[in-house]
């Protein structure tokens, strides 16, 4: 006899970030945590990362990064559709909260952060409801 569950939760991260070493660790602590992880060095390519993904994807994001910055994905993210596919979590030291009323921006990490608040983020993020 076979039983239906309903879907699981998206396991996909995006980390945006212009340190390797950042990226590096939240990688490995979110992929030991079961999550699929994917990498962006900046905004610009993340737009190219999540023109590839299909369903919710969860987006940790730096906002001082070179290229295109954090704010200037955000503003990206804002005119394109079905934003609430991706839930943003700002990692920053010098955000300013004004700076972030974006409706699919969800929390701001302070650099530097426990790691617990992170997963804690990721989990609720990526258990919301499209």
């Amino acid at each position: 006899m076979s039983t239906t569950h309903p879907p699981a939760p998206s396991r996909t991260v995006l980390v945006v970030d212009d340190d390797p070493g950042i990226r590096e660790s939240v990688t490995e602590v979110l992929s030991s945590e079961g999550y699929r992880v994917l990498e962006a060095a900046d905004g610009a390519e993340a737009l190219l990362r999540l023109d590839g993904v299909e369903g919710r994807c969860v987006v940790l994001l730096d906002l001082a990064m070179p290229r295109m910055n954090g704010l200037e994905l955000l503003n990206q993210l804002s005119s394109r559709p079905r934003t609430e596919r991706f839930p943003v979590v700002v990692m920053s030291a010098n955000a300013h909260p004004g700076e972030l009323e974006f409706p699919f921006v969800v929390a701001l990490l302070r650099k530097p952060f426990e790691l617990d608040d992170l997963l804690r983020w990721v989990e609720v993020c990526s258990r919301s409801a499209d």
